[in-house]
């Protein structure tokens, strides 16, 4: 049976690779992927989409990374291009939610920020029996 994969669905996960600063296959772990991918087409006018991912298509082809960055940073991160999609992408993977709201309860469990902290969310993926013998993490700053 083929599963039907979105249009556009590559594109998303390779621009989200660089919003998020996330290698693709831990992107693609979360299980949110489509979640993510279907949250954004429910919310956004799709002649804004189209032109987001026409815009990600032509950074992407870019040379190099730094160029990639850049480009980024002063065509898809302001606020006022494309509604906003670029932040929204981010929080989207980082906190589990769109506009303030958490999509689903596993967008919660699954949000990188938990990966960033080094810890897990509270009430979920618990590091399991006997792990609090063991000393914190520590971080020089």
């Amino acid at each position: 049976m083929d599963k039907h994969i979105p249009p556009r669905l590559d594109v998303f996960l390779d621009i989200s690779t660089y919003l998020t600063g996330f290698p693709l296959i831990d992107l693609q772990s979360t299980g949110m992927a489509e979640v993510y991918f279907n949250t954004i087409v429910a919310h956004v006018n799709p002649q804004t989409i189209d032109q987001f991912y026409d815009a990600c298509e032509s950074i992407l082809k870019l040379k190099s990374t730094e160029a990639i960055n850049e480009t980024i940073e002063k065509e898809l991160i302001p606020n006022g291009n494309y509604a906003g999609l670029g932040q929204k992408i981010i929080l989207m993977w980082y906190l589990g939610t769109w506009d303030g709201n958490v999509i689903s309860a596993q967008s919660y469990t699954q949000s990188l920020v938990w990966e960033v902290a080094e810890t897990h969310p509270p009430g979920a993926k618990q590091p399991g029996y006997n792990s609090w013998s063991e000393p914190p993490i520590k971080i020089n700053c």
